[in-house]
């Protein structure tokens, strides 16, 4: 076998010195003549002809937080809830209110419970909290803006 052929594969192609020259011309005039312009979507201050009527732009704030003030107790509530060991004691604690079938104290049988749906609550309001001071770090951040 030999190992100059121009068939084979993985063998680099011989091409007459006459193509090879045209192939690399082609691809220079493509370079040279594909020539990107790029243009800044913000007007410039003394290109802006009224100022009275200047449009709202979209924010770029970000907000990873789950909840509100007013809305942390029903969603907080609602996310517990749909977990299946907290929908089971809740009613085991209430089934103890009916004198027919209580095992003991109902009250005692509700401390458990809340005191697992506070300690939830509570983390869940620090892990928000935490979010809050992180998107609050990255929005004050400073940044580059380039324009013309």
């Amino acid at each position: 076998m030999s190992q100059g052929t121009a068939g084979g594969e993985g063998a680099p192609q011989v091409l007459p010195e006459g193509k090879e020259r045209q192939r690399k011309g082609r691809r220079r005039k493509k370079k040279e003549s594909k020539t990107r312009l790029v243009r800044s979507s913000l007007l410039l201050p003394e290109a802006e002809p009224e100022k009275s009527k200047r449009t709202v732009l979209a924010s770029n704030q970000l907000k990873t937080t789950k909840y509100t003030a007013l809305s942390f107790l029903p969603k907080n509530l609602f996310e517990q809830f749909h977990r299946l060991a907290n929908v089971y004691f809740v009613f085991i604690a209430l089934l103890n209110f009916v004198p027919a079938v209580n095992a003991f104290q109902p009250e005692l049988a509700l401390a458990p419970v809340l005191f697992i749906l506070a300690v939830t609550a509570i983390k869940d309001l620090w892990e928000d909290y935490s979010r809050y001071r992180s998107d609050k770090e990255i929005n004050h951040m400073e940044c580059l803006v380039y324009s013309r």
